[in-house]
């Protein structure tokens, strides 16, 4: 089994689902962990709330068991963000590249919120420009892994 705390940004995600179904291996993001420094530094003014769609309660396609908490400050309570459910921690999403499928805990708006961290470019590009949570395209995706 794979140890997602060893991965780095854009490393291969071999322990998704979507790798025997659908034939793709997705890019690990933000799977963070104390043992590792993180990159820090700004994100566009937009990202956070086009990130924020995506860890939606409705919109996480791998629910873990139970939330897990952020491995900096410790356990998070569910919570709302501009009215929108938000609970750190509950599982995996997905974000469509132009040429890549991306695969992060939804732990990532906390550590971007909150610990500044600073996902690669490539995947803020696909969550600003990608397909969006709702859309067709991205719903159609995300019915094929569930």
């Amino acid at each position: 089994m794979m140890n997602k705390h060893l991965l780095a940004d854009l490393d291969p995600y071999t322990a998704a689902p979507e790798t025997d179904t659908l034939g793709f291996t997705p890019l690990a993001v933000g799977w963070l962990t104390r043992q590792r420094p993180i990159a820090t530094g700004k994100v566009p003014a937009n990202f956070v709330a086009h990130l924020l769609a995506f860890c939606e309660v409705g919109n996480v396609v791998f629910p873990w068991p139970r939330p897990q908490p952020c491995p900096f400050c410790g356990a998070l309570p569910p919570s709302e963000v501009d009215g929108r459910a938000y609970t750190p921690g509950l599982g995996e999403i997905r974000v469509i590249g132009e040429e890549e499928i991306y695969a992060a805990p939804s732990l990532i708006y906390h550590y971007v919120v909150a610990h500044n961290y600073q996902p690669p470019a490539e995947f803020v590009t696909a969550v600003l420009h990608g397909p969006q949570p709702g859309t067709a395209e991205y719903n159609a995706l995300v019915r094929s892994l569930r």
